[in-house]
């Protein structure tokens, strides 16, 4: 079973739009994330004058996928202000800063950090990398590396609560609890001959895992939703999917949902009702007769 964590946020000037401080409890790290538009606000405060790492992202119009940069420093703030001034970096609209309370974050740890996240946002595929190259950096002794991998975990853990997904792969999880969960996940399977679809899935912490190797239909009904027919979209450019031939894409990576019609709709292209399309694996039993059960 699961083991719960406790996550302190800090809307620092009391609305939800400004500055944003979150805390794991028993984690000596930090997060600050704030708009662009409040840069000469969270640049008064302490933590942002420590050592760390720091991620700039922003989602331009003309583009599919958010763009995402990741950096460090000994004094983020300086680097923060140097990239407000940077023409070449003008896509980012947020930006999130994470240090640590008891500041011994070392240039060496945040080196490695930086190297780790990047390849988190390589293997994600879910944004477009502004970093030219991906730092290998791994001189650092074996228990620091220990230690540092163990702070990536809180880092991946505590991200995706103030809303920033695009470091972590579907179905991914940093906790061994979940790992635990992810082995003993229940399987689904949805089959329609006429138009090729051919797909399995599992509910892992509250996502519906669409599976890689499963095939759906290209065409796509008026009345398909917006915004899945962006995440489809977002899939094909980022390379999780694959044109197939014969009208049908096949998915390269699972891929998350937030519920199992979420998930029919993007194979189906067109409104569907995911809870009856959907099977449990090794009967006939709908999704939705299944999670009945199991209330």
């Amino acid at each position: 079973m699961s083991k719960g964590r406790s996550v302190r946020l800090y809307l620092a000037e009391g609305t939800p739009t400004g500055v944003l401080t979150a805390e794991i409890v028993k984690w000596t790290g930090h997060v600050l994330s704030a708009p662009r538009s409040k840069l000469d606000v969270a640049l008064k405060r302490d933590e942002l004058r420590r050592t760390g790492v720091y991620i700039l992202f922003g989602a331009p119009f003309e583009a599919d996928l958010p763009s995402v940069y990741v950096g460090e420093g000994d004094d983020i703030s300086k680097r923060l202000y140097s990239h407000s001034k940077d023409e070449n970096k003008d896509f980012w609209d947020r930006f999130v800063a994470v240090t640590n309370k008891d500041l011994n974050l070392t240039k060496a740890h945040v080196k490695y950090l930086e190297g780790r996240l990047i390849s988190l946002l390589i293997a994600a595929k879910k944004s477009e990398v502004v970093n030219r190259t991906e730092p290998d950096f791994d001189r650092l002794p074996e228990a620091d590396i220990s230690d540092m991998e163990t702070f990536l975990e809180e880092i991946q853990l505590i991200l995706p609560v103030i809303g920033v997904e695009f470091f972590r792969k579907a179905g991914s999880s940093a906790s061994k609890s979940a790992i635990q969960s992810e082995a003993q996940a229940p399987e689904f399977f949805l089959r329609h001959s006429k138009k090729g679809i051919n797909a399995t899935a599992t509910e892992i912490d509250g996502e519906f895992i669409l599976k890689a190797g499963s095939v759906g239909d290209l065409k796509e009904a008026s009345s398909f939703h917006e915004r899945i027919a962006e995440v489809r979209k977002q899939v094909l450019l980022s390379g999780r999917a694959e044109e197939i031939g014969n009208g049908s894409f096949r998915l390269v990576d699972d891929v998350a949902f937030s519920s199992p019609s979420a998930a029919a709709v993007f194979l189906f292209g067109t409104s569907r009702n995911g809870r009856t399309d959907w099977l449990f694996k090794g009967s006939k039993q709908s999704y939705g007769d299944w999670k009945s059960g199991q209330l």
